[in-house]
């Protein structure tokens, strides 16, 4: 596709290619075209099948640096930084963008210092709970710094002024589970565990094994959807066979929106996506952090969750089947408790991320060419 760059007002997305940076993205990237403008994605190969089926949305692998051990290991990142740099220089030419914003992971950073060197205005996002490198290295130059929790750790004092809290954008379909009640307890169960790519051998042995040693009253009334990685996935089912539990295993589920919304309690990790998603459909979750980031970001996640009474985390070195089963039990047997729980996740949620974000990146764009973003009720003064 080829998109007209003189008539056309574009903003440039910047991603890392993981989902948690790329789900943002495109959620933007679907308001941004209800408005009228062009959407261009810069991220890398991985990112791409994210945005399939947005054909309008012209898209862009751009060269970076991941960070790396060793001094081969710094040399490789720069000159992957350096490459990306010198592409998104010359993209940032051709399209002549009113902003760029830049959603974290490596592939951000050189299209968003590419801007920052042309005085294009920049905005970063922030999904997580703690400031990741890549937005941390942009955060000194960027006009605002869009957080989705006001508890995030990792800023600078001086940056303050400019950072805004509007939350993770999330799909359209998650966000409508908000006005939708807690489902009734009263006759089946609905438990969802989601261990996404980064699920580990934990989700297909010490997670099932947990479902399987419930008492045989709750397992009676338990349906189980479980996201299994395909190579995983004739042993979970090998688990739960025999055991009287309903489940549907499969490696990918299509229709998360309809799991998530019948669910009761979810297990799942804490990716920044998925505390955003959960948050707002109003769903308690255990949750068992990866942790394996260097900065243990989705422990940060789970644990602002956590003390707020959402959910519960327990870290993988902590796991074990009998633990699980027990805070299983604990939780299915107390309908009252999972409820509060739920109520108390539905507070940390915020639905219209997206419209909240849009509304920063309108501030950001001088003159008026702005109009095309204003949202109803705000005034240009209220967002400079």
């Amino acid at each position: 596709m080829v998109v007209s760059t003189n008539s056309r007002s574009v903003v440039v997305l910047a991603a890392g290619g993981t989902g948690g940076h790329v789900f943002p993205a495109r959620a933007l990237a679907e308001e941004l075209m209800t408005r009228g403008l062009t959407v261009v994605l810069m991220t890398d190969q991985r990112g791409l099948k994210y945005f399939e089926g947005l054909d309008q949305v012209e898209r862009f692998v751009i060269a970076s640096g991941a960070y790396q051990s060793g001094l081969k290991g710094k040399i490789l990142g720069i000159l992957g930084l350096a490459k990306g740099y010198f592409q998104s220089h010359r993209i940032l030419s051709r399209f002549k963008p009113l902003a760029v914003v830049g959603f974290g992971g490596y592939p951000s950073a050189p299209p968003v210092f590419a801007a920052q060197h042309r005085c294009i205005p920049t905005v970063i996002h922030e999904q997580n709970a703690i400031l990741g490198l890549a937005n941390a290295l942009l955060a000194p130059r960027a006009k605002r710094i869009s957080l989705s929790t006001q508890d995030t750790t990792g800023l600078k004092p001086q940056w303050a002024q400019k950072c805004i809290t509007t939350g993770n954008p999330v799909r359209h379909d998650i966000a409508a589970l908000a006005k939708k009640p807690y489902p009734d307890m009263t006759e089946k169960l609905y438990l969802t565990i989601v261990g996404g790519s980064q699920g580990a051998k934990s989700f297909a042995t010490i997670v099932p094994h947990s479902v399987v040693g419930l008492p045989e009253e709750l397992r009676k009334r338990l349906f189980v959807y479980h996201q299994a990685r395909p190579d995983d996935l004739d042993a979970v089912k090998a688990i739960y066979e025999g055991s009287g539990i309903e489940t549907d295993i499969r490696p990918f589920f299509d229709n998360m929106a309809e799991c998530i919304g019948k669910s009761h309690l979810l297990i799942t990790r804490s990716g920044a996506s998925t505390i955003a998603e959960l948050g707002a459909a109003g769903r308690p979750a255990i949750f068992i952090p990866f942790p394996w980031n260097r900065d243990n970001q989705q422990f940060f996640n789970a644990e602002q969750v956590a003390k707020h009474g959402g959910g519960c985390v327990i870290e993988e070195k902590n796991l074990t089947a009998d633990g699980l089963r027990d805070k299983l039990a604990g939780l299915l047997e107390n309908p009252a408790l999972l409820e509060t729980m739920a109520r108390k996740a539905s507070l940390l949620g915020i639905t219209d991320a997206t419209k909240r974000l849009t509304c920063v990146i309108s501030g950001v764009i001088p003159g008026g060419v702005a109009g095309k973003f204003l949202c109803k009720g705000q005034s240009k003064a209220q967002q400079s």
